[in-house]
Order: C-alpha cells, then sequence, then structure tokens
C-alpha cells in the first residue's frame, strides 16, 4: 500500500535514516487496521507516522512548530497530577533520550478545541543494526471512560464508606435500643442502649436469646409473633412486653420488629428496636386509677341523689311520672358519664353519646332507630349536654312521637356543614310515621330544656319543630365542641 503524503513527513538523512525507512516499509498499511492508537517518530521527536485512531485523540492533523522544528498535535499535555507538561517533560523525551521504554504512564491530552481526555501511553525506542536511537514508537490507549468509571466508582465507594460509618454511629450512639437477632433468637448485634435499657453487659447478650429474660406472662404472645415473622407470615410487628432485668427489676419495653431477608426471601436477620416504656406505663396506670376513682365516685354521688329525691319523694309523695322522670335523666347522665370515663374523660364518639342519651330506650326499639354520620369525637362538656338533649328527645317521642306507635320511626343524622376543621356541627332529629303532630299549647321541660342547654353550654343554635308528619329537631355546634 502506498504511504499517504500526509501521513509521511519527510526526515533529515542523519543517524541511519534507512533503518527507520525500513521499519516504515515493513510496517506499510498496518497501521491502519490497528485498534490502538500508534504514531512514529524519529530522533528528534518528528511525527513520521501515525494512524487514524491517533487523529482521534489528538483531534487533529499534526502541524509542524517551527520553535521546536519537530512536528507536534496541536495539543497540551498535563501529568495525572494536573502539572502542564512542556516537550522536555513529555514521556516520549524522556524515551529518545535515555532509550529506556516507558511502560502504562498516564496524562492527560487537551485538544484544540479545549476537551481532555485520559490517555496511557506505552513508548519503545526505535534503534539501527548498532543499536543507535533512530526513533521511537508510542502506543496510546484513550482511558478516559474507565477514567469517568473509575472516579464514579470511588465516590461511590467513598459515600457507602460514609454512609457505612453514619450508621454505624447513628446504630452504636442511638437514644433507643437496637438489636439484631437470627431465625433461634440468638442476638448477632446489639447497641449500648439496649445493654442499658436491659441492664446487661454486651457479651452477656450476644451469648444470651431473645425470650430468655422476658416476663413469663408475655413470652408466648412475643414468640408466636416472631415465629410468624421467620415464617414470612408477618413483614413486622410491634408489642410491649415485661421484661425481667439481672437484678429482678421488672421493665416495660415498646418493641418494633422488622425482617431482612435475602432475595430468594430467606430470612437473613430480624431488627428490634426497643424503647424502655416503664415510666410511660406507670403513669397510665395512675391516670387509670384516679380515671376508675372518678367515675367510682361520680356513680355514688348519682347513687347518693337518687336516693335523697326518693327519701324526699316518700316524704312527699311524688307521682310516677316524675319519678320516671328522674331517673330516666339519672341514667342517661350516668351513661355519658360512662362513655367519657372510656375516653379518660378527654372525649367521647357523638355515635357513642347519642345511644347514652337514647339507651334506655334502644334495646327495646333499636330497629326503630337510625344514626347516619361520619366519626364525629366530642369534648366532655358538648358530651354530656347531647346525652341529655337526646334523651329529652327520645322520651318525648316515647310517649307522644314517632315511638309512641309500631309504624314510628326516627332518623338522625349528622354532618360538617363544610370541610375543613372550623366547620359547625349539623345535627337532626327527625320523627316519621308516628301519630300526627300538633304543636303544643305550651312548651315543656324536655323542648326547653334542649334549646336552652345548646346555646347556653356549646354556644351553638337549635330549633324544635313540631311538624305534622313528626317531630323535627336542628342542632348547629361550634366546631370547638369537636376533637
Amino acid at each position: 500500500m502506498p504511504l499517504n503524503e500526509s501521513r509521511y513527513l519527510d526526515i533529515e538523512p542523519t543517524l541511519g535514516p534507512a533503518g527507520l525507512d525500513r521499519i516504515l516499509a515493513t510496517i506499510g498499511g498496518v497501521l491502519e487496521h490497528l485498534p490502538i492508537a500508534l504514531c512514529i517518530y524519529d530522533r528528534w521527536g518528528k511525527i513520521v507516522r501515525y494512524n487514524q485512531s491517533a487523529l482521534a485523540i489528538w483531534g487533529r492533523t499534526p502541524q509542524a512548530d517551527v520553535t521546536h522544528r519537530v512536528f507536534v498535535a496541536g495539543c497540551r499535555f498535563f501529568g495525572p497530577d494536573g502539572r502542564s507538561l512542556a516537550y522536555p517533560d513529555l514521556p516520549l523525551s524522556h524515551v529518545l533520550k535515555t532509550g529506556r521504554a516507558i511502560r502504562e504512564q498516564e496524562f492527560m491530552v487537551e485538544r484544540p478545541d479545549g476537551s481532555r481526555i485520559a490517555t496511557i501511553v506505552n513508548i519503545n525506542p526505535l534503534r539501527d543494526a548498532d543499536g543507535n536511537i533512530i526513533g521511537a514508537i508510542n502506543c496510546i490507549r484513550d482511558v478516559t471512560e474507565r477514567k469517568l468509571i473509575d472516579e464514579a466508582f470511588r465516590h461511590s465507594q467513598e459515600s457507602l464508606r460514609e454512609q457505612q460509618q453514619r450508621l454505624a454511629a447513628t446504630y452504636e450512639h442511638a437514644a433507643i435500643g437496637i438489636a439484631e437477632v437470627d431465625a433461634s433468637g440468638r442476638f448477632l448485634r446489639v447497641n449500648e442502649a439496649i445493654c442499658t435499657i436491659t441492664g446487661q453487659s454486651r457479651g452477656a447478650l450476644l451469648n444470651a436469646r431473645l425470650f430468655d429474660r422476658t416476663h413469663p406472662d408475655d413470652k408466648n404472645a412475643d414468640r408466636d409473633l416472631f415465629l410468624k415473622q421467620v415464617r414470612g407470615e408477618l413483614g413486622d410487628y410491634s408489642i410491649e412486653k415485661r421484661y425481667v432485668r439481672q437484678d429482678g427489676e421488672v421493665r416495660w419495653m415498646s418493641v418494633k420488629s422488622t425482617t431482612v431477608r435475602d432475595p430468594d426471601n430467606r430470612f437473613l436477620y430480624g431488627v428490634r428496636v426497643v424503647q424502655d416504656v416503664t415510666e410511660r406505663r406507670q403513669a397510665e396506670q395512675s391516670q387509670q386509677l384516679l380515671i376508675d376513682e372518678l367515675n367510682h365516685r361520680t356513680k355514688n354521688t348519682l347513687a347518693i341523689v337518687q336516693s335523697l329525691f326518693w327519701q324526699t319523694a316518700r316524704a312527699r309523695p311524688a307521682s310516677a311520672e316524675l319519678r320516671d322522670a328522674f331517673e330516666g335523666r339519672l341514667f342517661a347522665l350516668s351513661k355519658a358519664h360512662e362513655q367519657l370515663t372510656i375516653g379518660h374523660w378527654e372525649s367521647a364518639s357523638l355515635r357513642d353519646i347519642i345511644m347514652a342519651g337514647i339507651g334506655a330506650h334502644f334495646s327495646d326499639l333499636g330497629d326503630r332507630i337510625e344514626m347516619v354520620g361520619d366519626v364525629v369525637v366530642l369534648r366532655p362538656k358538648a358530651a354530656l349536654t347531647l346525652a341529655m338533649a337526646c334523651h329529652e328527645l327520645a322520651t318525648n317521642a316515647v310517649k307522644y312521637g314517632a315511638l309512641s306507635i309500631n309504624a314510628g320511626r326516627i332518623s338522625i343524622r349528622w354532618q360538617k356543614s363544610s370541610p375543613g376543621p372550623n366547620s359547625p356541627l349539623q345535627i337532626e332529629w327527625r320523627e316519621r310515621g308516628g301519630p300526627r303532630v300538633h304543636p303544643p299549647t305550651r312548651r315543656g321541660f324536655g323542648s326547653k330544656f334542649v334549646e336552652a342547654s345548646i346555646a347556653a353550654d356549646l354556644q351553638g343554635r337549635s330549633k324544635i319543630a313540631f311538624e305534622p308528619e313528626g317531630v323535627r329537631c336542628t342542632m348547629e355546634l361550634p366546631a370547638e365542641v369537636t376533637v
């Protein structure tokens, strides 16, 4: 194959040019078929032959540099440390000067367009028959992508190490206990916090089993859940249990257990996050004792009130109607108190409070009373007032209204007037199917109580309408009555 004139640049006839000519003639057109960039230099560093892969690295055709009288790529070169390299610092200059080959040396090439690529060079000296250096051959590899991959890998490794260190520090210094256990319940790893909670050393825990010191009354429940987790029936679970410390003290623990599995869904280990909740449990127990005592005293007070009424009525005989009305109201008040006791005197469900108010009649007539509405939770004062209001309405319905005959029905519906936390609560009591209603000539205690209590106690509005098809009571309560 004839040599391309742009690829073969004349050299000065010194130091055995015929030897270099023979090398070039021998190589011929092979250079173009090599997958690696290759360049041949004469004794003074002039480029005398190169292939297309070398052009791809340089980004341009070599041009003569009249200052140094050498043919160069028109590029700038930098060492691995980023230092700019002049011609005497280049690997080629070292090979031509010393005759020693360069192996796997890295440097950066800055192309004329400003882009940079990373290269690895292997440069061998060329000698004539007498051993004189007549040039050099340079094999160049573009390792830019590999460098990018290596750099990305290095960053990922650094990031991984940082995350592992952060995780280890978090794990060890967390304020909550953390432990890893295998399928048999053997501790694999524990942090300092769980040692403090259990009152055992790290070594003692690592030689122990998960349920060794669990309180006997709580052991079966926790073990059953853990075995389900190991079998894959549970992903995670939470439990509160008692733990017997080495010194015999019983502590309450809140445990959150999660699972770590391999790609084949086999159980590797469980991670248990443990908090000492003894103080909270003791506080709850004390609070419950106080609430129970309050409930007990309230019931005693209501019983005393009932007894006083009967003692008074014995001296001054009262009608059966009066006795029934008084006991009904007292019963409704007691039921409302029970619902508030369940909610620790903080709140009660509106549905439960309505049932407390009509409780005396609901057991027999429940299939004729419809209640429709979303879950609404009332504050204590609103709960007591609404329970009494519902009792008065239900008592009137049993005596004169819809519940006085078999065909009668009552519908109680409630809703927020509009979305949002500040929306008023609307309640409607509607009777149908009872005797035809005629407006009363005078207002009774019940209707007066309902309207007055809603306005005075809850700052709401209510209206009782005696419509021919049945009594209808509407109430609108401010948002503050709900939780």
